[in-house]
């Protein structure tokens, strides 16, 4: 017992000392004026779509925000495909906190056609200059044409592919849903034309990413319903590419980072042809 006093004895004597080291209060430091951050954006000169970012304040963390995405490297590289008037944001983490410079500017006037000659591109769109229209694979008299169904469910380690006649609980009805179509005619255009919920058609603008099977639209949003599809987190957020080919298209859905949805696509003309 007098051992296991005398070892208690100490540890309060440890905690004691050690509270007394420790400073009443935090303060952060005085934060940065923006002036002080320093950073480049360079043009590649064989590519005029592809800019070098260069981060060149001193002992700082960087957090660029781009048309692409966003990025932590103090050097990152970026290709923007398409025409249109762009902003990249620089932001560094310093002892006093987050500090964003004045936004850095900039106008594209060219089409990139080795960024989106790549196969996925076609598969989507149809090309340079094409356009391609896509379904939900569900119509009206709740037929899929190529899946089981139109959507599937997934999450962390598990998928199940039912068919629609299987899962009435679902709660989503059967009917002509309308279309999508994406294009490369001048940019990568999306527009998207929901028969079945007209609020949620609209148009905009898409980005592909084939290195890593990503799709994300901006202004419009794919076709879904609303049963099912009102789980999903963001419409808008980047959707992984279960599958692509030349007539079919499986998008995953996130609903969380561990559970999501499988929507399914055909394109109109696999539809009409079969």
């Amino acid at each position: 017992m007098n051992k296991i006093l005398r070892i208690f004895s100490v540890l309060s004597l440890v905690a004691i000392m050690f509270s007394a080291c420790m400073p009443d209060e935090y303060e952060l430091q005085e934060p940065w004026d923006k002036s002080a951050l320093k950073f480049s954006v360079t043009v590649d000169t064989q590519n005029p779509n592809k800019l070098y970012l260069k981060s060149e304040t001193p002992g700082a963390q960087p957090y660029w925000v781009t048309p692409v995405g966003t990025s932590i490297k103090l050097d990152d590289a970026i290709t923007i495909p398409f025409p249109g008037d762009y902003t990249i944001t620089y932001t560094v983490e310093t002892p006093g906190g987050l500090v964003t410079a004045d936004p850095y500017t900039f106008t594209i006037t060219t089409v990139d056609e080795d960024f989106v000659s790549d196969p996925m591109w076609t598969n989507l769109t149809g090309g340079i200059g094409q356009s391609k229209t896509w379904v939900l694979d569900l119509d009206a008299d709740a037929v899929s044409k190529y899946f089981l169904g139109p959507f599937y469910f997934g999450g962390t380690g598990w998928e199940w592919d039912p068919a629609f006649s299987d899962i009435p609980w679902a709660g989503v009805s059967a009917g002509d849903y309308g279309t999508m179509t994406f294009d490369l005619i001048g940019n990568a255009n999306f527009s998207c034309d929901n028969k079945m919920f007209p609020d949620l058609s609209g148009t905009g603008t898409f980005m592909l990413f084939p290195e890593t099977s990503e799709l994300i639209t901006y202004g419009a949003e794919v076709i879904h319903d609303k049963a099912q599809g009102e789980r999903i987190a963001n419409w808008n957020a980047v959707m992984k590419i279960k599958m692509l080919t030349a007539d079919q298209m499986q998008l995953i859905c996130y609903i969380n980072p561990n559970e999501w949805l499988i929507y399914n696509y055909i394109t109109k003309d696999y539809y009409d042809s079969h």
